[in-house]
């Protein structure tokens, strides 16, 4: 569909919305539905994440958003990252059924390195590759409570590789999930999803709660000749919080999860060397179990320590890969005189990693323990209530990099109680990951001679970023409120893939030609995102999102990886317009439109081809009756079937769906 028909029909469904809206304002009496949209409630929620402790989204010194419950309800997502699609300065793009990029302010791919993930602090940023497994983060998202994204280094507060953002995943406590829930939906690209979730309560102090969930899910449009990518997960877990007295807080919760993923195409290809093409699945398993204690000294003291282990497994067809991670973290805030709030605290992180290759890929050594320890301190002063500076760094040893400080000053100005400005400079960095630490793969013919190797450099050191920010809220109205924030990046010593000196391998007598990660690429970003939500009645809500990125990268090398192609590799443009109406009756209408200019640029590609621009729509009428919701939803409406990114016979194109869900409180 050309870009004039789709504004076309964007335009038809807003006006069609404005005739509903007319018929209903004088119907519709949904108390709960009219404060669910309050946008000074909006305005004012409180958010962890920037600060590690709760503070005014407006008045937060950072370009942080918040995902709430209601708005991953009415998106109709059924993953995580769909639930991510229309927070400015992140993009999200679907390379296969089962893959995802999800960047903030640009370096896309479906590694999206630069960019850290918590789930209630619980990092799931794996040190393989330097990213996320997308296709294991599974959750019932009736669970969630908030996704807190910050966008911009995050380092100070969360350590080593919050460096293009944050994203926190919140879930609800237990005492907010009590008493039964079932849901389940099917569709034409969603086979089965089916959740079951009970909550009770543990004597006097305590609240608990159970899940169940099973998602199996069609592939998508892949090319002739390669593998589906359909894929099936099983998901159980369990939260519990207790008030243990008046000061103490004790929350335990844990997961587990098994699955199939389908491949279009194998995770590691060295063009010349042969492997499966077809029949690609990963076996997937994993779980973890998270402790965390609260302790009130008083209104202006606490301390809180929180420990969790982690163990993820995956059966690849080019590698099986097992990680194990113990993490403690411990803090505590307290004030100080003329208006001064500490934030200190220590972690640890003990990381126990086997990944043996089969075939094309390898690590040498295949095990690795790897220990990462730090400490972090942050400082708030205040001034007539109105100017808050914020002072912190965290000191950080890692084994792959070595000893890394990441500190921060953020200020923010209350120009008037609805009016916040704020301005923030930054470091923060990326560690190397055991790919580039300890990679060892013939990419020519093994029994040549010569060969050309890939090898592991351990005087690769930790990719930095310095960061100048600028923001401002306004809530202009209590019906219309505007988040603005701008960037200017500055990377120094990005991956570089060169050329090394030749030697001679003891073992074989054959010349190797070793190419080597080294630190010898540059580059600045520059960029801007828009947040405008406004609410012309009290059962429609309107949010448009906007975001911009330049970005230039210089390679001081070869380049043999083409990174600087990644310059190219996210859109320079997106807008999203979002509308939430509520009708009479306990009906539901959610429309949803995005548009991305092309992807220019794509380091994964020979030649560096990107996508296409592309707009796209997805609309969702629920209706609720009693305790029983059913919604159908569509999902890019506007094209049979498009392609979002990722490199030509190596990802799926996204088909037009359609599915129906019922859930149901009991």
């Amino acid at each position: 569909m050309h870009t004039k028909e789709a504004l076309g029909l964007g335009v038809a469904l807003c006006l069609a919305a404005v005739g509903a809206l007319a018929q209903a304002e004088e119907e519709t009496d949904s108390p709960a539905a009219l404060k669910r949209l309050s946008l000074e409630q909006l305005m004012n929620v409180e958010v962890t994440t920037v600060s590690r402790t709760s503070e005014s989204l407006l008045r937060a010194p950072a370009a942080v958003a918040t995902v709430t419950a209601e708005d991953i309800r009415r998106s109709g997502a059924t993953t995580l990252p769909e639930t991510l699609r229309f927070v400015p300065g992140i993009f999200v793009a679907s390379q296969t059924a089962n893959a995802w990029s999800v960047s903030s302010r640009g370096f896309s791919g479906v590694n999206s390195q630069e960019l850290l993930v918590l789930s209630d602090t619980r990092s799931i940023y794996t040190p393989l590759f330097s990213g996320v497994f997308w296709d294991v983060q599974d959750y019932l998202m009736r669970d969630i409570d908030r996704i807190e994204v910050v966008r911009g280094p995050g380092g100070t507060l969360w350590g080593s590789n919050a460096v293009n953002g944050v994203i926190n995943i919140i879930t609800k406590s237990a005492e907010n999930t009590q008493g039964g829930y079932l849901e389940a939906l099917t569709g034409t690209q969603e086979r089965i999803i089916t959740s079951a979730r009970y909550g009770g309560r543990i004597a006097d102090q305590g609240y608990y709660r159970v899940f169940a969930k099973y998602t199996d899910e069609d592939s998508e449009l892949y090319p002739p000749g390669t593998s589906a990518d359909h894929w099936r997960l099983g998901h159980v877990g369990f939260r519990s919080d207790w008030q243990l007295d008046t000061d103490d807080g004790l929350t335990l919760q844990g997961d587990a999860y098994d699955g199939n993923i389908g491949l279009v195409s194998p995770s590691v290809s060295i063009i010349g060397r042969s492997q499966p093409q077809t029949g690609l699945r990963v076996n997937v398993s994993g779980g973890n179990v998270l402790g965390r204690w609260q302790h009130t000294f008083d209104a202006t003291s606490d301390l809180q320590a929180r420990l969790y282990y982690d163990r993820t497994h995956r059966n690849d067809p080019s590698f099986r890969d097992d990680l194990d991670t113990i993490d403690l973290d411990v803090q505590h805030r307290f004030q100080l005189p003329y208006h001064q709030e500490i934030i200190w605290g220590v972690t640890y992180r003990l990381m126990y990693n086997r990944d043996e290759g089969k075939g094309v890929f390898a690590l040498m050594p295949s095990a690795s323990r790897d220990a990462l320890y730090g400490a972090f301190i942050q400082d708030e002063l205040s001034w007539w209530d109105t100017v808050h500076l914020t002072l912190g760094t965290k000191l950080e040893h890692n084994d792959f990099s070595g000893f890394e400080a990441q500190p921060s000053i953020r200020v923010a100005w209350d120009v008037a109680p609805t009016q916040t400005l704020w301005a923030a400079v930054s470091r923060s960095v990326r560690v190397p990951t055991r790919i580039e630490r300890d990679v060892d793969i013939d990419v020519t013919d093994p029994a040549a001679n010569p060969v050309a190797r890939l090898v592991g450099n351990r005087s690769f050191h930790a990719e930095e970023l310095v960061a100048f920010e600028l923001g401002y809220r306004w809530q202009i109205r209590p019906t219309l409120s505007v988040d603005l924030a701008s960037f200017h990046n500055r990377y120094n010593g990005l991956a570089s893939l060169e050329l090394g000196t030749p030697y001679i391998d003891p073992n074989t007598g054959q010349t190797v030609f070793p190419i080597v990660n080294r630190n010898l690429t540059d580059g600045r970003a520059e960029g801007a995102e828009v947040l405008v939500t406004y609410a012309p009645q009290s059962h429609w809500r309107l949010s448009l999102t906007y975001s911009y990125i330049d970005m230039d990268l210089v390679a001081n090398g070869m380049d043999l990886n083409r990174g600087r192609f990644a310059a190219g590799s996210t859109p320079r443009n997106q807008v999203g317009l979002r509308s939430y109406l509520d009708l009479p009756h306990g009906f539901e209408l959610d429309v949803q439109f995005r548009a991305l200019a092309a992807i220019e640029l794509q380091p994964a590609s020979p030649s560096g081809e990107g996508v296409g621009s592309y707009q796209e729509l997805d609309a969702r009428l629920g209706w609720r009756v009693g305790r029983i919701l059913l919604s159908l939803d569509g999902r890019n409406l506007l094209h049979d079937h498009h392609v979002e990114i990722g490199v030509p016979g190596q990802g799926s194109a996204l088909r037009r769906s359609v599915y129906g869900k019922v859930a149901w409180e009991l």
